[in-house]
């Protein structure tokens, strides 16, 4: 239905899995942000051979309107960031006026806690050096 935000899987370089977003337009296309830019492509050329999965069926007509009205306004925009300006914020932007994408938050998070787990193993390696120097 126009407004539905739908999801489906893809893998960076056939390797790293993600979430793909995109909104239903009136007429059945999906406007999704990608590196090309924020466009319309076919429901078959969004998925991939995938299924899709939809992530507000329970808007309202209002919200679906304005979900489309929202990604109708940006269509052409070639502003594409990884970690700024994704599918994710895209959709989540369309559906709720607010840009966020809860992958780069998770990547993020994860990171930094590999960042954290390296510095402590790091200090330990330090310390066990430092007392049997002694």
């Amino acid at each position: 239905m126009y407004g539905d935000v739908h999801l489906t899987s893809r893998a960076a370089l056939g390797l790293f899995p993600y979430t793909h977003f995109g909104v239903e337009m009136q007429g059945g296309g999906i406007c999704e942000n990608s590196p090309a830019g924020v466009r319309i492509v076919s429901l078959p050329d969004f998925a991939r051979g995938d299924a899709t999965r939809v992530r507000n069926p329970d808007a309202t007509a209002s919200e679906r309107a304005r979900a489309v009205e929202r990604a109708a306004s940006r269509i052409g925009e070639r502003r594409y960031s990884l970690t700024a300006n994704n599918c994710e914020h895209f959709a989540n932007w369309c559906a709720t006026g607010a840009a966020v994408s809860h992958q780069v938050i998770a990547f993020i998070a994860a990171f930094a806690r590999m960042v954290f787990a390296a510095a402590v193993s790091l200090l330990a390696v330090s310390l066990a050096r430092a007392t049997l120097a002694e």
